[in-house]
Parts: structure tokens; C-alpha cells; sequence
């Protein structure tokens, strides 16, 4: 599975963002490709980090095969790995 991992600018950030990508990182162990996503690459996920509830970060030219998920909160986190886990079974 290719991930594809997409920040905001960090304006104002309520929560650590980057522990959502090592979170992330860390339960996918070695089974996913994970990168910062680039136009132009279709990945099966994309993951878009956004440090409030503005989710002003810019994805529309980025492409999913599945979806694309936006994480809001820390909470938002648990959702995230769940859908990684349904869509690693397709």
C-alpha cells in the first residue's frame, strides 16, 4: 500500500502532528510504502494532517485510489488506522 502524507502549513496547530505520521509509520510497520504526497502520484491513500479544525490544507490535486482522510484532531488518529486496516484487506 502506498500512503501518501500531506501537511498543512502549521499556522495553528492544536495537536502534534507529527506523531500522527509516526503513529502511522509505526502501526504499518514495513507493509506500506509512506511518503510526503507529490502531484502526480496516485497513492492508495492520502493521508492530509491539519493542526485545527480549519483543514485549510490544499489537496485537491492529489490523487487517492481509495480515499483521502482528513485528521483534525488526535482523535481523529484511531479513524485513520481503521480505515488503513479495512482498505489493506481489499
Amino acid at each position: 500500500m502506498k500512503i501518501g502524507i500531506k501537511y498543512c502549513g502549521g499556522c495553528n496547530p492544536t495537536y502534534d502532528r507529527t506523531d500522527v505520521a509516526s503513529r502511522l509509520k509505526k502501526h504499518s510497520g514495513f507493509n506500506h510504502n509512506i511518503e510526503l504526497a507529490k502531484q502526480g502520484t496516485i497513492y492508495d491513500v492520502i493521508v492530509i494532517i491539519c493542526g485545527c479544525i480549519c483543514a485549510c490544507a490544499d489537496h485537491q490535486n492529489l490523487e487517492a485510489k481509495y480515499e483521502k482522510v482528513c485528521i483534525i484532531s488526535e482523535s481523529d488518529i484511531i479513524k485513520l488506522l481503521n480505515n488503513i486496516d479495512k482498505i489493506k484487506v481489499l
